[in-house]
């Protein structure tokens, strides 16, 4: 039957080339249309835990997916082009083990990065920074990887306004490269959450970058401002989310922003609204938000529960960033969205 016309879903179990389960219910339901759309919420963690363990990315994987139209076979060869020509064999087995609902977990004999200092103001605050948690050698290559792949110069202002394809606001369309994947898997990164966590096996999100240059006359900023990325709906699954800074970032430079603390009482404060208001709508600057100022290659981790954002860049050079989340694979997230 032609890819096109594809209607039967695959199984959980079915596989073809890579031995990899769920890929091909992933490719199906794609294919499938809208006759499947109500499987999407109910599959979301056990599939996007498998793209992020392949490195896929979201976006390129169901742009790929839905653009090309491919047959399982060319969508299986480009999931194996886009993990550097073959998928080892541990990839596979933790790949598989969500299927059965359980976790590869990793090695625990590795230094702690968070000190109980850095526990503590994460509990008061809601968020820590790592300082070094990579190297200016390693943010260099990265700020390097993501200004060829936008066509910019960093030291030339003139192409930082330029209209780009690779951009959406000021995330950057830039999911997989050598400096970009070293960085998403460092060590000390990967352990900070795991602290967090309080376990081992998480997956590390396939994230976008970002490009934030100086608000001028002719050019205002791009970002949403503060918010969440994740349902409202109570209650909220603990939650992490990260940022790797590849500039020195000033707090006026297009800082990531939070509201500290917000995470203690955000259930309560939403019980409290009256009936009929939408909290996203909020004017958080009630709630003294705060621009976190810090070096390239510090790492910043915050509970998902506090509204953050970046912001408008009002120095005299970008900030530039990677997103960076490990998470732990299996836990549920709220099918409702609010």
């Amino acid at each position: 039957m032609n890819a096109k016309n594809e209607t039967v879903l695959a199984s959980t179990t079915d596989t073809g080339s890579t031995g990899i389960y769920q890929l091909k219910r992933i490719w199906s339901k794609a294919m499938a249309g809208t006759s499947a759309s109500d499987l999407y919420a109910k599959e979301w963690e056990l599939d996007n835990a498998l793209m992020n363990i392949l490195g896929l990315g979201l976006l390129p994987t169901f742009r790929f997916l839905y653009e090309q139209q491919p047959g399982f076979e060319a969508f299986e060869q480009w999931v194996t082009e886009q993990c550097g020509g073959s998928i080892s064999a541990e990839t596979k087995e933790r790949c598989n083990a969500l299927v059965d609902k359980t976790i590869v977990t990793g090695a625990t004999d590795i230094a702690d990065t968070l000190t109980a200092e850095d526990i503590a103001f994460w509990e008061e605050q809601g968020y820590v920074i790592i300082r070094n948690a990579v190297s200016k050698e390693d943010c260099t290559a990265a700020r390097k990887a993501i200004m060829e792949w936008l066509g910019m110069d960093e030291a030339d202002s003139k192409t930082w306004y330029r209209n780009n394809p690779e951009m959406q606001g000021i995330m950057v369309l830039l999911y997989r490269e050598a400096a970009i994947d070293k960085n998403r898997n460092a060590v000390r990164i990967r352990r900070a959450f795991e602290q967090l966590w309080n376990k081992t096996g998480l997956a590390v999100t396939t994230d976008k970058c970002g490009f934030n240059p100086p608000e001028t006359d002719e050019f205002k900023y791009r970002g949403i401002g503060l918010h969440w990325d994740v349902s409202l709906a109570t209650p909220i699954p603990f939650g992490t989310q990260g940022i790797l800074y590849l500039t020195d970032t000033a707090a006026h430079q297009g800082a990531l922003t939070v509201v500290p603390g917000f995470h203690k009482h955000i259930e309560d404060w939403l019980a409290s609204l009256p009936a009929g208001t939408n909290p996203r709508e909020t004017d958080f600057s009630v709630f003294g938000p705060k621009p976190i100022a810090a070096n390239a290659g510090d790492f910043i981790i915050w509970d998902h529960k506090l509204p953050h954002g970046s912001s408008p860049n009002r120095a005299h050079s970008p900030r530039i960033v990677q997103y960076i989340n490990w998470f732990d694979p299996l836990q549920k997230t709220n099918e409702q969205w609010i």
